[in-house]
C-alpha cells in the first residue's frame, strides 16, 4: 500500500512502566493514610500487633528486626515491649552515608528500648549510633518486619521509592521471616512490580494474615 498525503498514520500505545505507574499508586495510598486520625491508627495498630504477637515465628524468634512508624504506618511499640520483656534481641534500621559519593543504606543496631532512638534521616525515628552499640547482621535476624504503603496479596510490596530495603534484604530472602504490617485498605489486587523489588512472607492487618508463601525454619529455630 502507498502512503499519500491523506494515509492516516498509526499511532503507538505508550504503555506506563511498573516505576511509572508506582508513583501516582504511592502517592493516592500515603495521602489516604496520613487522614487517618490518630484514635484509628492506634486501635487499627493494637489489633495488628496482637495478631502478629500469635506468629509461631514471633514465639520462637530470637533476634528480630523491627521499624520506627513514620507517616501513619502501623505502630510497632506493643511488639518492641513484647519482644524486650520475652528476652529477645531487638534491632531498628539506622540510614548510614555507605561511600564518599553520598550513596546510602541501612544497618541494623540493637536497642534496650525506646529510649534508644532518636530523629534521624528524613525525621524518622532511629538507633543512636553510639560506640559499643551492636550493629545485626541480617542473616542473624529470624524475623524482619517491614513498613510500607500498600501491598497486594501475592506479597508485593510498594515502599518510598528509596530501595533501602529492597537492596539491604535482597540476599536473605530464605533465611528469615519478612513480615509487612499493613491497614486493610492498603492491600491492593495487584502493586506494579519490578524485578529488584522484595517480596513479603507475611502481610498482617487489622482483620487477617496474608501468607504469601511457606519458607522453612532456619537453622537454630527452637521448636
Amino acid at each position: 500500500m502507498q502512503c499519500g498525503p491523506n494515509t492516516p498514520i498509526l499511532k503507538q500505545k505508550y504503555v506506563l512502566t511498573a516505576k511509572e505507574k508506582k508513583g501516582p499508586l504511592r502517592n493516592d495510598i500515603l495521602q489516604k493514610r496520613l487522614k487517618l486520625p490518630f484514635e484509628e491508627i492506634f486501635g487499627l495498630s493494637s489489633a495488628i500487633q496482637k495478631r502478629f504477637s500469635l506468629l509461631t515465628e514471633f514465639k520462637h524468634a530470637k533476634r528480630m528486626a523491627l521499624y520506627a512508624s513514620f507517616k501513619n504506618e502501623v505502630l510497632t511499640d506493643d511488639i518492641i515491649k513484647q519482644a524486650l520483656a520475652d528476652g529477645k534481641e531487638v534491632f531498628f534500621p539506622r540510614i548510614i552515608r555507605r561511600d564518599s559519593r553520598g550513596s546510602r543504606g541501612l544497618v541494623f543496631l540493637k536497642i534496650n528500648g525506646k529510649n534508644d532512638l532518636v530523629q534521624g534521616s528524613y525525621e524518622i525515628q532511629e538507633p543512636a549510633h553510639n560506640k559499643g552499640t551492636e550493629i545485626g547482621a541480617i542473616s542473624s535476624f529470624n524475623i524482619i518486619v517491614l513498613p510500607g504503603i500498600a501491598f497486594d496479596k501475592n506479597g508485593n510490596r510498594l515502599g518510598y521509592g528509596k530501595g533501602y530495603y529492597d537492596r539491604m534484604l535482597g540476599g536473605i530472602k530464605d533465611r528469615c521471616l519478612i513480615v509487612a504490617l499493613a491497614f486493610d485498605f492498603q492491600i491492593l489486587d495487584e502493586i506494579p512490580a519490578e524485578t529488584h523489588d522484595m517480596k513479603m512472607d507475611r502481610i498482617i492487618t487489622e482483620s487477617r494474615v496474608i501468607n504469601t508463601v511457606k519458607i522453612s525454619r532456619p537453622q537454630g529455630w527452637v521448636s
